[in-house]
């Protein structure tokens, strides 16, 4: 599988180039900004996309930048803000350090092997059952792939969930995971064109080895990334979020609701930007009645995970702010639907005592039988 290096690049100029011919300067797309912080202009957001001439304002703006897509979803004139702020992202002069560090973890560059299969054996020692299946060299052709990538590790333990629930249904599948396998999307939304499209080459090589039909991902950037791997090579096979795979099953479980009513966190790389309905409403309740947090799911504030721990406090204020909601809402706790999601939120709902699941967690215990 070859690709071009800079073909990713060269599409995301295009389109941020289209962006700037197309901007009819409302600034709708600042005033609803989560992050926000600087009351930044949209204008100098193009002031510096046309000259090149970075002020210290738009870096910080930039960095902080948590792509969510709510800019371009208040266009009026449709510009695609967030694709816009993602250019910017890749002509930063200066790459953050936090950036960097979260780069070494991923990927399979040379320099970085040695760390990343010291971080594998780790993970295959300490994640359950998912952990034989970590960077694990003989692949199987199955019709089921489950993709779980970089977050097979998660302490979020929708992997394992997600593998409990197939082997109560008696589904036959094969799983690829591990660091190695990362599909890039992480860089590619800080701007490392490069990294994200080498990774995305090299999981395409992989799935090749599997040739499944259905592909299955509890990540929300990696649902997006395996949407754009499939459109490029032309691929059979389909793409399914978690939720979607577990719908299709729903019926066949026996669910035992929980007593107490769940908020549900929309993320937004399903809700805004797969170019598809989220059937997440139909699956929940399956598990119990559900809360609404907001009038509409695209209305749903992010958890902030994409400016990658760039500030702190800013992320800490989103997951304070969501908690709060789900408090007042009467929620007896909170369930996502992308592993990021949970990373993001979870010290915060921990330290207040708020339960908060993955959607597959949460649907495993919902239909574990009594004798397990």
């Amino acid at each position: 599988m070859k690709w071009d290096g800079s073909e990713f690049e060269k599409s995301l100029r295009e389109t941020a180039e289209f962006g700037l011919q197309n901007c009819i300067g409302s600034n709708d797309c600042m005033l609803v900004c989560p992050v926000n912080r600087l009351n930044i202009n949209q204008s100098e957001l193009d002031t510096v996309q046309i000259t090149g001439v970075w002020t210290d304002r738009v870096k910080t703006f930039v960095t902080e930048c948590i792509q969510c897509g709510d800019c371009t979803l208040a266009c009026p004139a449709g510009v695609p803000r967030d694709q816009m702020m993602l250019y910017l992202k890749s002509q930063l002069p200066d790459v953050p350090a936090q950036w960097k560090s979260y780069y070494l973890l991923k990927g399979r560059n040379k320099d970085q092997s040695a760390l990343i299969s010291l971080v594998d054996i780790v993970s295959r020692m300490t994640t359950g059952p998912v952990g034989k299946h970590i960077d694990k060299k003989n692949l199987e052709k199955k019709s089921l792939l489950f993709y779980f990538g970089c977050y097979a590790a998660s302490a979020s333990g929708a992997p394992n969930a997600t593998l409990k629930l197939a082997d109560r249904l008696s589904l036959d599948y094969e799983v690829l995971a591990g660091m190695r396998s990362c599909c890039g999307y992480p860089q590619y939304l800080t701007g490392r064109m490069d990294y994200g499209q080498e990774m995305l080459v090299h999981l395409g090589e992989l799935i090749e080895k599997v040739q499944p039909d259905v592909i299955v991902s509890g990540c929300a950037e990696c649902y997006v990334a395996l949407q754009r791997l499939k459109k490029k090579i032309g691929a059979n096979w389909t793409a399914l979020t978690t939720t979607e795979w577990l719908l299709s099953h729903a019926d066949e479980l026996e669910w035992n609701r929980f007593d107490k009513p769940i908020a549900i966190h929309d993320s937004c790389h399903i809700t805004k930007k797969s170019g598809k309905p989220n059937p997440v409403r139909q699956l929940l309740p399956y598990l119990a009645e559900t809360v609404e947090l907001y009038n509409a799911p695209e209305e749903c504030v992010c958890c902030g995970y994409y400016n990658i721990h760039v500030n702190h406090d800013l992320n800490e204020k989103l997951h304070e702010e969501k908690l709060e909601l789900v408090q007042k809402k009467g929620a007896g706790g909170m369930v996502v639907e992308c592993v990021t999601c949970w990373e993001s939120f979870a010290e915060t709902f921990k330290d207040a005592g708020m339960p908060m699941w993955d959607l597959m967690v949460a649907a495993e215990e919902a239909t574990r039988p009594e004798m397990e």
